[in-house]
């Protein structure tokens, strides 16, 4: 049956759609249109028009501001959206040397680390301030690294910094807030309040070289990372009170009583910084971390587990020998990084190369980018950077500026995905590529059905564009019948309503399914109730799906057949009643002499066509039952269609008395007036009730045009059975008035003068009439005393009229009185 379905489906169907490929096709790569990209290399560079007064020797970008520092301690502050560039030389004459420069995300705050052999300062400036402020609370070792408020509502406060962490050479984070407004309130100071809120050296100073907190989302938990030349340190717990200054010392407190946690890693190289990748510049959810050791590069995945008191739950050592494919210790360790979403960028003196971070353990296979630098013309490469908010990738050397285009990032992650069976993170890349989505689905479908996940599987090739066809013959040699199911199923919801050929080859098949398995379990001795019952659920749901309502009602025979072929009776009727079709219920129940149900169907849906149908049969086998039903409906029937139905030859006395029960009903409460009703009515009465046939024609009158029955055939049905007084009745309606005092006088005297005397405006026709009736008398009684008793009961008769009826030998005397009468009249 299966077989022979698919056969059905790809007959009837391959006429009319596209040939799409097998999956085997949709693997192939050369199937993939999208071949001009691979000609655009992901990172293309292009040099900054600016050609810097001196030497380069520092510069950072934050939501395109840029700042540079040049050997010559000359600050250079540029506004790319304004093309416009402000130096501020406060540093020129100064003798301290700047060290390191700190920006923040926004590009509002700025600070600056310079020192000298005998000296450390720090100073500040925003983005309105052309004058740097000296951080006058500032005293000690070199500020190494600042951990900056990312919080989004530090944003649209631009003068101040909010609170924020410093690092600096000797191991201490120092917690404060910067701003112009507090330079009014503070005696000329910048600072609202500083405070060391922890010591990593434990009394041995060591840099700390990296410094970064984070808020968790919306939430009150928080976490600091820091990173000195052998130690990863974590710090992670809630903050309840933001208002609270110190702020952050509350996460430090905690760790005043119990040991720290720190990670070993290998020795940071000094000039590493702590970097972070935010998805979608969405700062409050960073996605993985990094930095610089001197055997390759440190990257791991922030996932926070506050009951563990973690921020990553592992990591990635990128070694930089085995980027060019050695094991050896004859590597250069770069001089900065930066991430992309995909890659990490490395720069080393003379190049800048792309690792993928989803690329498997082999990264010499891995890199994008191999770009030599000649540093003849521009001097040596000094570090690349990022702009946060903008994304865009900065490089420069001593004396020039180039900025780097990401073009199409992820055109071969997919693949790595792919290859690592990431299969929803590969769908996300490529999601509007239809070929390599398709792609990406092959791959998961197969890698389901390998590990016999059959019914995911299913699930995933009912929406790929493949072959039918291959699909279906993987499921088929399976014993599991249910993802075969799930994938018609599918494959069915795809469909619209005008693929009807599709609809109606996969609904007959799933009936099919459904029928064979409900058949399996019903005949089990294993006593599987439930799972039947679970499933024959499913098989109903199925069945009142909408868009096979109108496959069903053209295909009802041959589901029909499908369920009658598996012995399902209980769910054709189910199935029929459902879909309104009460006429298979009823002949059903009509089959298995099942009367109560059918009546029972009848009365509850009472279409008219039905009672048309099934009167004859029902009426047969309960006579009161289906009159009743038959009378309830009331107006809503024809009579003359019902009547039709109650044509039974020779029925019993008690149907044919319920017969005559609905007959009386429709002429005395519906006015019926058909004469096939009356006929038949006066039929039954002739056979089963001849009381009531009188009653009947003398309450229909004489008048022939005022009777609603046909006097000839009433008239030849009561000859028939010899009923003479209804013949009387009926010759009078026909107008039959001699006919009808012969018959009369057969009956009775009295009949005849009731019949002689109803013509009374026509004298002659009653004198005819009457006379007859005196004929009769005379001749067939010869009784004197009765015919003049019969002349004083006739005005229109007299003596003489009756005289010629009596035989000769009658005497005068008998006739004197009635003589005498006539001759006084006169």
């Amino acid at each position: 049956m299966m077989i022979s379905i698919l056969d059905q489906f790809e007959q009837g169907v391959g006429s009319r759609i596209k040939i799409v490929p097998s999956s085997k096709q949709l693997l192939d790569e050369s199937f993939d249109k999208d071949t001009d990209l691979q000609r655009i290399p992901i990172l293309s560079k292009k040099k900054v028009n600016f050609s810097p007064s001196d030497k380069i020797a520092q510069l950072l970008v934050s939501n395109e501001y840029v700042v540079l520092v040049m050997v010559n301690n000359v600050l250079l502050r540029i506004n790319l959206k304004q093309d416009n560039i402000e130096e501020i030389d406060t540093l020129k004459t100064s003798s301290l040397k700047v060290k390191q420069l700190f920006l923040d995300p926004f590009g509002e705050h700025l600070l600056i680390s310079c020192g000298n052999i005998s000296s450390s300062q720090l100073f500040y400036a925003t983005k309105q301030l052309s004058k740097l402020k000296p951080v006058g609370k500032y005293q000690g070792s070199e500020i190494t690294s600042v951990a900056w408020n990312y919080d989004y509502r530090v944003k649209s406060t631009s003068s101040t910094t909010g609170p924020i962490l410093l690092g600096n050479s000797s191991g201490a984070i120092i917690e404060t807030q910067l701003g112009t407004e507090f330079d009014r309130f503070f005696q000329g100071s910048v600072v609202q309040y500083w405070k060391e809120v922890f010591d990593i050296s434990k009394g041995q100073p060591i840099p700390i070289i990296g410094l970064q907190y984070h808020r968790v989302g919306k939430s009150d938990l928080f976490y600091i990372l820091a990173i000195t030349p052998t130690k990863l340190y974590q710090f992670i717990d809630f903050i309840f009170n933001k208002d609270e200054r110190p702020m952050l010392q509350q996460i430090f407190n905690n760790y005043l009583t119990i040991p720290e946690r720190f990670y070993e890693v290998p020795t940071v190289v000094k000039h590493s910084k702590l970097h972070f990748y935010f998805l979608n510049n969405d700062f409050t959810a960073p996605k993985y971390f990094g930095f610089l050791t001197e055997l390759g590069v440190f990257v791991a995945e922030i996932d926070i587990n506050k009951d563990e008191k973690t921020i990553f739950s592992s990591h990635e050592l990128i070694e930089y020998s085995r980027l060019y494919g050695r094991d050896d210790d004859d590597f250069t360790v770069p001089l900065s990084m930066t991430f992309t979403r995909y890659h990490v960028l490395l720069l080393f003196p003379e190049r800048v190369i792309a690792v993928s971070l989803v690329a498997p353990a082999d990264r010499n296979a891995s890199q994008v980018m191999d770009e030599d630098y000649c540093s003849d013309s521009y001097g040596r490469l000094l570090n690349i950077t990022k702009d946060l908010m903008t994304g865009t990738i900065w490089l420069y050397a001593e004396r020039a500026v180039f900025r780097y285009k990401i073009n199409k990032e992820d055109r071969h992650v997919w693949k790595v995905y792919l290859d690592k069976g990431m299969f929803e993170e590969a769908k996300e890349i490529c999601i509007n590529n239809p070929h390599r989505i398709n792609q990406v689905l092959v791959r998961q479908a197969e890698h389901f059905f390998n590990s016999k996940q059959y019914e995911n599987s299913a699930l995933i090739y009912a929406n790929l564009n493949v072959s039918f066809e291959e699909i279906v013959l993987k499921f088929l040699h399976l014993n599991e019948k249910k993802p075969i199911k799930l994938f018609l199923m599918k494959k069915l919801h795809g469909l619209n309503s005008q693929d009807y050929t599709k609809i109606t080859m996969i609904t007959l098949w799933l009936i099919e399914l459904f029928a064979n398995e409900l058949a399996v379990l019903r005949n089990s001795k294993q006593g599987k109730l439930q799972e039947y019952t679970t499933l024959q659920e499913s098989f109903k749901q199925f069945l009142s799906t909408s868009i096979i309502q109108d496959c069903i009602r053209k295909n009802w025979e041959s589901i029909y057949d499908i369920l009658a072929s598996h012995g399902d009776v209980s769910f054709m009727i189910w199935l029929a009643l459902e879909n309104q079709d009460y006429k298979r219920v009823i002949q059903h129940y009509l089959n298995e002499e099942n009367i109560a149900e059918a009546l029972t169907l009848l009365d509850n849906h009472p279409f008219s066509e039905l009672f048309y149908t099934f009167s004859s049969d029902l009426v047969e086998k309960a006579p009161a039952q289906t009159v009743s039903i038959l009378i309830k409906q009331g107006q809503k029937l024809d009579p003359l269609k019902v009547i039709n139905a109650l044509i039974i030859p020779n029925p019993s006395e008690r149907l044919a008395m319920e017969i005559i029960r609905y007959l009386e009903y429709s002429i005395h409460c519906l006015n019926c007036h058909a004469e096939s009703v009356h006929n038949y009515l006066i039929s039954l009465y002739i056979k089963y009730n001849k009381d009531k046939l009188m009653n009947y024609l003398k309450l229909q009158g004489r008048e022939i045009t005022a009777v609603s029955y046909s006097p000839e055939f009433a008239l030849r049905l009561c000859r028939e059975h010899q009923l003479g007084e209804a013949c009387v009745q009926l010759s009078i309606v026909l107008g039959l008035w001699e006919a009808a005092v012969d018959l009369a006088l057969t009956i009775s005297v009295d009949l005849a003068k009731t019949t002689a005397s109803l013509p009374n405006n026509n004298i002659e026709l009653s004198k005819k009439l009457w006379l007859k009736i005196a004929q009769y008398v005379v001749k067939q009684n010869n009784d004197i005393e009765q015919a003049m008793r019969f002349l004083e009961e006739c005005k229109f008769i007299k003596i003489e009229d009756i005289l010629p009826f009596f035989p000769d030998f009658v005497t005068i005397d008998h006739f004197k009185d009635a003589v005498c009468s006539s001759l006084e009249v006169r």
